[in-house]
């Protein structure tokens, strides 16, 4: 299998050079097409609103000038992009797809990055984002766009390279700053991320992002007490700002008071402005349980989010409440018996779900049987890892490619194979299951230096999700107790 940086670099190392001019005549921002002046309008609310993260907000605009104007391709394509609703999803992406022959080369090829990344193709997304690139080059937002998306991918080296090529056109877009800060805080320059977000505060100093996001790498930081103060600002500007509401709760809940994260919680559920995100924040809720290691709560909390989610229509988060279970569960039995009710459950959406979230969880749920089938049944977890293997062949999201690869070094360790896990973990660059296993992996193989610094690294995580509750604690306790020892 490609590795996947390679897959970033090959597709996009050409179009760095052409960022640095733009064809005489040519225009340097992206067309939109719409034949109407208000729609229009609320287009470009609905992008700024993006930028300072207000996608509820951003959504509300895009879907009005989709009222004006029921032929506006961008607008659809953007709610693809931002949506938590599949059935918004699939049904605007559609849309968009449809309306390709209305609009310029640019915005088809942005159709095109849209509508490949979502159902699951890969290659002939990124192709189309880097065509968009070298057609835009000067473009700062569309510089911004990009670098955000390569941002959630975890490409961080590409997304810095055009955060700052769109700072270069503009030294006071302030988004820039606060993806400057989320980069620098992925890269473990966290002094670096504190000052970014600083600025962004500065140019911003009225809107709410910029205080949540300060108080994020405040947070990274370790610097606890500081980020509740500048998360309670951010809800002090915008009461409604859920985002930092729900923040709240991440924060108490990595400080370890789980009962007062899970009051934070609940008040970001009863804010939340979709039913993806409160099918999400249930689920961030009952993670608190598996902290404090109370696993019967953990697993009724669990259960309630899988009900309260298909109740909403949220397939996959139905689904991913029982991969969860068979996470944490501390009877294999059990654990096998929940994944196989999480793969009843997304096998049952199949064509209903977007493709790509639909893989993705596939492959996240392949992952676990995996993990949990290793030491105890050699053969069930080579038939998993063939058929994730089988997935990443085939132009898949880089989210299943690692799902790959972290199940690939999983199963690698489990047979003491850490030389050839090794580079298979290293693909699975932000998962602390897999960061746990590198660490053990260098150690075996004389790797002083680099056990030492993914050591340093873990300990330190301070980014909140099952893997990070599971890895992280764990990881502490034996390091502490190999110290005494």
């Amino acid at each position: 299998m490609k590795s996947l940086r390679s897959l970033f670099l090959v597709l996009l190392v050409a179009a760095f050079p052409a960022l640095a001019h733009s064809e005489d005549g040519a225009s340097q921002t992206l067309p939109v097409t719409t034949s109407s002046p208000a729609a229009a309008r609320y287009f470009e609310a609905g992008m700024v609103h993006y930028e300072n993260h207000r996608w509820n907000f951003a959504l509300r605009d895009w879907n009005e000038a989709i009222h004006l104007d029921p032929d506006f391709a961008l607008a659809y394509t953007w709610i693809c992009f931002t949506t938590v609703d599949p059935a918004e999803e699939t049904r605007d992406r559609e849309k968009a797809k449809s309306l390709m022959s209305q609009v310029t080369p640019g915005e088809q090829l942005l159709i095109r990055w849209m509508a490949g990344v979502h159902e699951n193709r890969y290659v002939d997304g990124i192709s189309a984002m880097n065509d968009l690139l070298a057609l835009y080059p000067l473009d700062k937002r569309l510089n911004f766009l990009v670098a955000y998306w390569l941002y959630r991918q975890d490409e961080y080296e590409l997304a810095q390279k055009l955060t700052l090529r769109a700072l270069a056109e503009d030294p006071k877009y302030a988004t820039c700053y606060n993806q400057l800060a989320y980069l620098y805080s992925r890269t473990g320059d966290l002094d670096k991320a504190v000052e970014a977000a600083g600025k962004y505060v500065d140019l911003l100093p009225n809107q709410p992002n910029p205080h949540d996001s300060y108080a994020e790498m405040l947070r990274l930081s370790g610097r606890f007490q500081e980020a509740l103060e500048q998360y309670h600002m951010a809800l002090q500007i915008d009461p409604t700002f859920y985002i930092s509401q729900k923040e709240l709760g991440e924060t108490y809940s990595l400080m370890g008071d789980e009962e007062r994260a899970r009051a934070e919680y609940a008040k970001a559920i009863e804010q939340a402005p979709s039913n993806g995100l409160k099918a999400e924040y249930l689920q961030k809720s009952a993670l608190t349980y598996v902290r404090e290691k109370k696993y019967a709560e953990a697993d009724q909390a669990y259960r309630d989010a899988a009900e309260k989610a298909a109740a909403m229509s949220q397939w996959v988060w139905q689904a991913r409440a029982y991969r969860i279970l068979a996470m944490f569960q501390p009877a294999r039995a059990a654990a096998l018996k929940n994944l196989a009710r999480a793969e009843a459950l997304l096998a049952a959406q199949k064509g209903v779900v977007p493709r790509v979230d639909f893989d993705e969880e596939e492959s996240r749920i392949l992952r676990v049987r995996v993990e949990r089938t290793a030491l105890s049944n050699e053969g069930a977890a080579r038939r998993a890892l063939a058929q994730l293997e089988k997935m990443g062949n085939s132009g898949a999201s880089i989210n299943t490619q690692r799902s790959y690869h972290g199940a690939a070094g999983t199963l690698l360790i489990a047979q003491k194979k850490y030389a050839e896990a090794i580079p298979h973990l290293e693909e699975d660059i932000a998962n602390p299951l897999s960061m746990k296993l590198l660490v053990a992996a260098y150690r075996k193989t004389g790797a002083a230096e680099q056990a030492e610094a993914m050591s340093k690294k873990l300990l330190n995580w301070k980014i909140p999700g099952i893997e990070e509750a599971l890895a992280v604690s764990a990881f502490r306790t034996e390091e502490a107790v190999s110290a005494k020892n």
